[in-house]
């Protein structure tokens, strides 16, 4: 499959808070070269691991976050692997990177150091940017969620309660998605100019713009957006709505409109079950009273609740989808590989694990798009897979010189 990033030579200097773009990358069909340490990234050994054995080559976090790479295995702190690394870049098209600021300068490697290749797009990804006061902070992906403005959004109803953070990386994937629009867009200046450019992206600044309403709602009417049980955070007070079903799970029942076909069907399901309650009551065919009292009362929510207690999840899920009710049911993770909806659309691609003896289905990617071409190639690299082809085969360096440079301990 051609991708739309086919034909480019990206370096990425091995990062947890970076490889979600180098993998975007790598899906839209560039050859990314993932420069890491001798010792293997941080994202090897952070877990889980196949059958909990700790081990570089089987961690499925670094798995997911680096297929299609190549992993070059170099001491970049050595003048030897440094010297290698520019020679890389000198024919880069984008040079990927998340170190400290001002880390590169010490090394040769920062964007005015490797001012010959003038078409080299280099993309910065660190907590708080290159300058500034809080430059040299550091941060984990859970206290970006907190500083960003994530955290205070999400969480429990109850104001006692504190918030609680994300999970899955949502800091860094918010980074890496600014890093990957950054890119996207130099690549097309510079077709017409030839010209690359250097791209510095915060993660906090990243985080700070994605707080979805609630920068409004204070810039607008000087409130806060309460945390909400189970969905977004609100200008109101909501009860909870996650509730549970007949067979032990739970749904996401969140009502966005009462109008007459929505309210029929309800009231028709509801009959069936038994648990209408009051509902015939001729004042609830007024729907700005329906929505009123659903917003403020108790008895349609409660009703609501007793329909979803009296029925199955998947019964729930999709009958109300049926009559364009938005409800949704809590899955879990791994169940997703049985749903027929994704099955059809082609969603999974299954990846050769050679070392597991066995294939692992992956999520085809952000985009169904053919024109864009964006998936998972191959598995991630092991630790030094093609540090010997890559030194050999682009920069020409003879057997006797790489297993030097690997005495030395400069590479794997």
């Amino acid at each position: 499959m051609v991708g739309v990033y086919d034909g480019l030579t990206v370096i990425e200097l091995a990062d947890r808070r970076n490889q979600w773009a180098g993998k975007l990358l790598s899906d839209g069909g560039a050859r990314v070269i993932q420069i890491e340490p001798v010792e293997g990234s941080p994202g090897r050994w952070c877990g889980p691991f196949v059958d909990d054995e700790p081990d570089p080559d089987r961690c499925i976090d670094y798995w997911w976050y680096n297929t299609g790479k190549e992993s070059l295995a170099l001491d970049i702190s050595r003048p030897a692997a440094g010297t290698l690394v520019k020679k890389l870049l000198a024919r880069a098209d984008v040079f990927l990177d998340s170190a400290s600021p001002g880390k590169l300068a010490g090394i040769g490697l920062d964007y005015s150091s490797l001012a010959s290749n003038q078409s080299l797009i280099h993309a910065s990804l660190t907590d708080f940017g290159q300058d500034g006061p809080w430059c040299d902070y550091v941060m984990n992906d859970a206290a970006h969620l907190a500083l960003g403005g994530q955290m205070a959004s999400s969480g429990y109803s109850d104001p006692k309660a504190p918030p609680i953070g994300g999970q899955g990386r949502h800091a860094w994937h918010m980074g890496c998605a600014f890093v990957l629009h950054g890119i996207t867009v130099a690549l097309f200046e510079r077709e017409s100019s030839g010209a690359g450019q250097y791209i510095d992206v915060s993660i906090h600044d990243a985080c700070a713009m994605g707080t979805e309403a609630a920068v409004p709602q204070w810039m607008y009417y000087g409130s806060t957006m309460y945390r909400q049980t189970g969905m977004h955070a609100n200008p109101r007070r909501q009860p909870p709505l996650q509730l549970p079903t007949a067979d032990g799970n739970y749904m996401i029942a969140v009502m966005q409109n009462f109008g007459p076909r929505v309210w029929k069907s309800l009231i028709k399901w509801m009959d069936e079950k038994g648990v209408t309650g009051e509902l015939h009551d001729p004042k609830y065919q007024d729907e700005a009273y329906r929505m009123s009292e659903y917003r403020t009362g108790n008895v349609v929510r409660d009703a609501i609740a007793r329909l979803i207690a009296a029925s199955d999840g998947e019964e729930c899920f999709h009958r109300a989808q049926t009559n364009g009710i938005s409800w949704g049911l809590v899955h879990a993770a791994e169940e997703n590989y049985d749903v027929p909806h994704y099955q059809q659309r082609d969603y999974w691609r299954s990846i050769e694990h050679p070392e597991i003896d066995r294939s692992i289905p992956y999520p085809r990617g952000p985009f169904a798009c053919d024109a864009l071409g964006i998936e998972p190639r191959r598995r991630a690299p092991d630790l030094g897979e093609n540090t010997e082809d890559i030194l050999a085969q682009d920069l020409g360096m003879s057997a006797e010189a790489i297993s030097a440079l690997r005495a030395a301990g400069a590479a794997r």
